[in-house]
């Protein structure tokens, strides 16, 4: 039974002794680079982020998800022996919208991570490290001075700021849907079709809402590489996935962005795919139209993902 596995996935905007980083046992090919386009040079909220500009096509995109997938069902997923825990640490970036002394929109960037310890012991509990950061990036006139008036009276709010510990990642009451995959189908035309029978008015269409959750269920790092690859398959589905032109670079990782536009929407949902693995590398929201002080281009948001194997906690 599938039910309530993939509900409220899309609200999550989720040193060591001994690490081993994941292997991959077998490389048949690596993914082309989307053919390179003319490049802008656009604002950034990681360091190295490139921009690219122009739109690829639809079978393009098809192709490079496809051959993630034949890339990521190779690869061996990495397993926490008991006494050990797999280590997702997350570092994100999210924009604010807020108004100048002035009263005119702004905005600004702030950074936070989320650090997640699942434990190899399956009795064991679950550790959740989040902390919000000092806003970094602003954009519009007299965006820092409210930026950082908004972050010293911010209180430190303890759902989103701490450790927490908790059986099968119940952090806020209930176990974390996105991280329950086992029941998920495996063959991805039944799991696109599956994800998109969730569709619960989330977001604006059942289109939108797949890659959303797609992409969710990917950014957790603990989705095994049967899952993995399926997802990539079930998001080749997906209307409207295009390849961006360019490389794009994410907290020094380089790989191939694939994005989607909503119509009704100023923005463009890409993730990145390590063309060497078929791993995802993060994923980020770019800007398409100027507004709220910031430029066409500027990245809305982002998250970079790293997995590894741990043998302490905080």
């Amino acid at each position: 039974m599938h039910q309530n596995i993939m509900e409220q996935i899309t609200a999550d905007k989720a040193s060591a002794a001994s690490i081993r980083t994941r292997p991959v046992v077998i490389r048949r090919r690596r993914i082309a680079f989307a053919s390179v386009g003319a490049v802008a040079a656009a604002a950034v909220i990681l360091a190295g982020v490139i921009i690219p500009s122009g739109n690829g096509s639809s079978a393009e995109a098809a192709t490079i998800l496809n051959d993630a997938a034949a890339l990521t069902i190779t690869s061996s997923d990495l397993v926490a022996a008991p006494g050990e825990y797999l280590k997702i640490a997350t570092e994100a970036a999210y924009a604010t919208v807020g108004r100048s002394g002035d009263g005119e929109p702004v905005t600004w960037i702030s950074p936070s991570t989320i650090t997640v310890y699942k434990p190899g012991d399956p009795d064991a509990d679950w550790v959740m490290e989040r902390h919000d950061l000092a806003p970094t990036e602003f954009f519009g006139d007299g965006a820092e001075a409210s930026a950082l008036a908004n972050w010293a009276v911010m209180p430190n709010d303890p759902l989103t700021n701490g450790i927490f510990r908790a059986q099968d990642a119940a952090f806020y009451g209930a176990p974390d849907p996105a991280r329950s995959t086992d029941a998920l189908p495996r063959d991805p035309q039944e799991l696109y079709e599956y994800i998109r029978s969730e569709y619960n008015g989330g977001s604006n269409n059942p289109d939108e809402d797949a890659w959303v959750r797609i992409t969710a269920l990917l950014r957790t790092g603990t989705a095994p590489a049967d899952l993995r690859s399926a997802l990539y398959r079930a998001a080749a589905l997906v209307p409207g996935i295009e390849a961006i032109p360019g490389q794009a670079t994410l907290n020094g990782r380089t790989g191939i962005a694939l994005g989607r536009i909503e119509s009704s929407r100023d923005e463009r949902q890409d993730i990145i795919i390590d063309p060497e693995t078929g791993e995802l590398i993060g994923e980020r929201t770019v800007r398409t139209k100027a507004g709220f002080g910031a430029p066409a281009g500027t990245i809305w948001a982002a998250t970079a993902v790293t997995t590894t194997v741990v043998d302490t906690t905080p």
